[in-house]
């Protein structure tokens, strides 16, 4: 036998007979409220559980959460936060009725959730008024040029039961084909009732998706970062060790406690949180993405067909959250039902969402749903909403199929590098699905790996060859350094680089593709020598004819430097290798140096360690000049000093 886990959720008008047939497929009374049993209409959701044997493969059982939503106009935003995470839809229609405007505005809702199925229902099939072809007619016009157009149809009654074996055999029909939750190691429940048992303490129920949870675990509500663990776990009643994505569970936490509807308290929890793992997500305040609104019409006297303006004011629905915020569009002029355009929508308290999610906008009176789409960006507050590379990336996004590979080229093509282990916490998509289509990025060479970042290939190609072009431009200009400066060139590229580490294979390419060699703190091709510029020949003239008149007594460097030209001159000569530096107030003819140098090798190799003073009187210099010669020797390795005695190294 196999239990497979599936959320199936009610939708359509109200008074055409939802709860009806939610009681009859579960065999649960659905009106659970006092003023839902005294109006007769639901008013909030209703969660029960209908096991389902497939008629034609008796090995497989379909345990299905069945979300029974409310159809009255007032509590759409209702309905919204119960089908967020189903897999199929059960749209219910009247037969005596027919297609009416909440109908239209549920179908559209689960249109922009992309929920995968929908599966109509007439019901009242039996009423001496009803006309089940006229109807069954024009449902399918309704869906036709929608992903539903072939959606089955199906007529019922729960008074006799007509029609209820079909209905059957179609939902396991489609489950059956249905894509099973896989596990993304990205657990999500989002809340949609929380409540107090005495002697457990707090319980939240959702439905679970995108990984397993277990009990004991640890994990983290979001918005809200408020951390707790798994104390223990119910599904339909029972007690589970773990449950899977697909579930309707209930979790008993440890050490919070509940927030007053309608109110969010960062600290405390409620309808609207999420239950998730620690690593997964961001809550955010900003965020960008694209909207679409159906051009269909919901009602002769409330369309829902007027301009959405810049700066109005909306209910932004995601998972089982509501939150009024703000949208605004790239330009001024509207987006009118039919359209699309990019957005962004600040909001006025936090909210748990990833790149990819699908969501629904309502009004700012909750009157009427105006559109839905995905969320691309949740870290839009750090970029400017206008500028060129957002735009392209949301535009990029909004003409895409919404895959993970048209995110990941898109989100590369503005960010030119994308890390992968970080981005599978922020996204919809799993590790495995990015590397896959990264692989393929990569062997297509329109990117490339480096550190375990993935790059685009054109962009680090021309960051390279920029790189080298600066290192060439300071060697023309500047041919008395031994080249450009390193510390400079790493701050620069610091600023467009995605990070700091990668300017390390930003240095390793420069020298493999462009024979570029590092000297110490400087970069310079490989063929490059250091020449002194025509500007300060005359000054280098100078400067050596000077030293040369007492080769053995030169004078302190701050009397050759009378200007900042013969600095540099001085610092020329001594790259081109013409001086020597001793230290920072002493320079010296290479040729002085070499001799003394080697005097100074023939006296210790013939007399063993020896003075200062013994070697200056053996050199015939001053204290002045011999002290910082023979540190010079000392750091370079010629000679090895043991308090007041010094030896040559090689003996």
């Amino acid at each position: 036998m196999r239990n497979l886990p599936f959320i199936v959720a009610t939708a359509g008008h109200v008074d055409h007979g939802k709860s009806a047939l939610v009681e009859y497929l579960t065999r649960q009374v659905t009106d659970r409220l006092p003023e839902e049993k005294r109006r007769g209409i639901t008013i909030d959701l209703g969660f029960y559980q209908w096991s389902l044997v497939d008629p034609e493969q008796p090995q497989i059982t379909y345990d299905l959460g069945m979300i029974d939503v409310p159809g009255h106009e007032d509590f759409v935003k209702n309905m919204v936060t119960g089908v967020g995470s189903i897999d199929c839809a059960l749209l219910v229609i009247a037969a005596d009725d027919g297609w009416m405007p909440q109908t239209e505005e549920h179908f559209q809702i689960l249109h922009y959730l992309r929920v995968p199925h929908i599966i109509p229902i007439i019901t009242k099939a039996d009423r001496a008024d009803a006309d089940v072809t006229l109807v069954e007619s024009m449902i399918r016009e309704e869906l036709d040029e929608t992903p539903y157009a072939d959606a089955p149809i199906v007529a019922t009654s729960a008074l006799s039961g007509t029609g209820f074996d079909t209905l059957k055999s179609i939902v396991a029909h489609t489950l059956r084909a249905h894509t099973p939750h896989w596990d993304q190691s990205k657990p999500r429940l989002p809340i949609d009732r929380a409540f107090s048992i005495h002697g457990l303490g707090t319980v939240v129920t959702g439905t679970l998706s995108g990984a397993p949870l277990k009990m004991d675990q640890p994990v983290v509500i979001q918005p809200g970062g408020i951390t707790t663990k798994i104390k223990s776990i119910q599904h339909h009643h029972a007690t589970q060790g773990d449950v899977q994505p697909g579930m309707r569970v209930a979790l008993n936490l440890s050490s919070v406690s509940i927030r007053k509807a309608h109110r969010f308290e960062p600290t405390k929890v409620g309808r609207g949180q999420v239950v998730t793992d620690p690593q997964l997500g961001r809550s955010t305040r900003c965020l960008d993405g694209t909207l679409e609104r159906s051009g269909r019409s919901m009602h002769p006297d409330k369309t829902g067909s007027g301009p959405l303006r810049s700066g109005s004011r909306v209910w932004f629905h995601m998972g089982s959250d509501q939150i009024l915020g703000r949208i605004e569009f790239p330009s001024s002029q509207p987006v009118v039902p039919g359209g699309q355009a990019a957005f962004r929508l600040t909001l006025e308290r936090p909210c748990f969402v990833l790149e990819g999610d699908p969501f629904v906008i309502r009004d700012g009176s909750q009157q009427k749903t105006v559109g839905g789409g995905r969320v691309w960006d949740t870290d839009a507050g750090s970029r400017r909403f206008r500028s060129r590379d957002q735009q392209t990336f949301l535009q990029s996004m909004m003409a895409s199929d919404a895959s993970c590979g048209a995110y990941l080229r898109a989100r590369l093509a503005r960010d030119h590098g994308l890390h992968l282990e970080t981005l599978q916490w922020l996204g919809i998509w799993t590790a495995k699905q990015l590397a896959r289509e990264a692989a393929l990025w990569v062997k297509e060479k329109h990117a490339i790996k480096q550190q375990g970042w993935m790059l685009d290939a054109a962009w680090w190609a021309q960051q390279v060859c920029e790189a080298f072009k600066d290192v060439q431009q300071h060697q023309r200009a500047h041919p008395e350094h031994p080249g450009h400066p390193i510390e400079p060139l790493r701050t620069r590229y610091l600023r467009c680089l995605p990070e700091a580490s990668l300017w390390k294979a930003l240095l390793e390419s420069l020298m493999t593709q462009h024979q570029v060699e590092q000297s110490g703190d400087f970069l310079a091709h490989a063929s490059h020598h250091v020449a002194m510029p025509d500007r300060l020949q005359p000054l280098a003239d100078a400067i050596s004819r000077q030293l040369k008149e007492k080769p053995l007594d030169p004078p302190y460097r701050r009397n050759l430097e009378n200007s900042p030209d013969e600095g540099d001159a001085i610092r020329c000569l001594v790259r081109m290798g013409n001086l020597v530096e001793l230290n920072k107030d002493m320079v010296m003819a290479r040729e002085a140096f070499e001799r003394l140098l080697q005097q100074t090798r023939r006296f210790l190799e013939q007399n063993g360690p020896s003075t200062v003073s013994q070697l200056k009187e053996s050199l015939g210099i001053s204290r002045r000049v011999a002290i910082p010669l023979f540190e010079k020797l000392d750091r370079d390795g010629m000679t090895r000093r043991e308090g007041d005695l010094r030896s040559w190294r090689a003996s």
